[in-house]
Formats: structure tokens, C-alpha cells, sequence
């Protein structure tokens, strides 16, 4: 099935919009920088080939979707990247993740946290899910305290990882 269309979404700190071919470069730089991939489970260098193999692919998906971050107050300039993946339509709900503030000018400024909760109601209110749900480092606790903040609830911790989710109304 192709990716069905979906339009931009906006809060008062961010926008969200699809990835695009055009993305791609931009998006592996942030990726691959070290300080960002060491919280992704999968932490290699990626090269652009099998990068651009993975968004051929991931155009066709109807179960993925990623979305690039654009900070509001700075003009709609791409500062990151957040997704929802692993959809799953028939029992609605979807895995969240992917996310990163790669831009350094923009990290603390909340735009994490404001990304979170625009994906969050992408997911609830456009999507119809009834469960998101995400891992993520348990030493990674920066993460952990934005997923907390924007209403994600500890569902189980092994091996490193904690399990955690949200269903519609938890949202803060």
C-alpha cells in the first residue's frame, strides 16, 4: 500500500512535516553525529546509499512516518526529526520514536517536548490510534523525563531498556 497523504502540523513552537527526498542529506548528517546516535539502538555510521535504499522503501510504507521538526520562532528552519512507525491499523496503535533536536542552537529550548506532544495528537486526533507506545535507554534520562512530561507512563524496564505509552486523554 502506498503512504497515505498527511498534511503539516503545527504548534505553537514547531511544525511538523513530512520527510522528503530532499531531507535525506540533512537527515543522515543529524543521524549519524555521534552525541545523537548513541541513544538510537541501532548506533553504526549509516552511508547515504543504503540511506536513500531505506527512504525508497519507506515511501511505500503505510506504516511508518517520519516527520521533520521545523522551529516556528526561527522561521520554520529544520532543527530534527521525530517518527511514528510499527503502525499497527487494525489494533491502532504505533510505536514512537526516532527523535532527535540535531540543530545545537535549538536543544533546550523545548522543542522536544513540543514535537512530542504535536506527534501525539498526529497520532490520536488524525491517525485514530489508541495506544503509542515507545523504548527507550534507560540511562538515557533526558529522553526519558520529555516522554514523562508529555504524559508517558513506565510500562516495564529490562535489560537497559524502559517500555512506556500513552492512550488518548494522557497527553499533558
Amino acid at each position: 500500500m502506498t503512504k497515505r497523504p498527511v498534511p503539516s502540523f503545527k504548534n505553537d513552537k514547531v511544525r511538523l512535516r513530512l520527510l522528503t527526498a530532499e531531507d535525506l542529506e540533512m537527515t543522515l548528517n543529524w543521524r549519524n553525529q555521534d552525541h545523537i546516535r548513541k541513544w538510537f539502538f541501532h548506533s553504526d555510521i549509516i552511508e547515504i546509499g543504503p540511506h536513500r535504499r531505506w527512504f525508497e522503501q519507506y515511501q511505500e510504507r503505510d506504516d511508518d512516518f517520519v516527520f521533520v521538526i521545523e522551529s516556528v520562532a526561527d522561521n520554520y528552519l529544520p532543527v530534527g526529526q521525530i517518527a511514528l512507525y510499527h503502525i499497527d491499523w487494525a489494533a491502532r496503535r504505533a510505536e514512537y520514536g526516532r527523535i532527535m533536536i540535531a540543530d545545537p542552537a535549538a536543544r533546550g529550548k523545548g522543542l522536544g517536548r513540543a514535537a512530542t506532544r504535536a506527534i501525539l495528537k498526529i497520532g490520536f486526533e488524525y491517525f485514530h490510534l489508541q495506544e503509542i507506545y515507545l523504548e527507550v535507554l534507560e540511562n538515557n534520562q533526558s529522553a526519558r523525563a520529555v516522554y514523562a512530561d508529555c504524559g508517558f507512563k513506565v510500562m516495564a524496564i529490562k535489560d537497559g531498556v524502559v517500555q512506556m505509552n500513552i492512550h488518548p486523554g494522557e497527553v499533558q
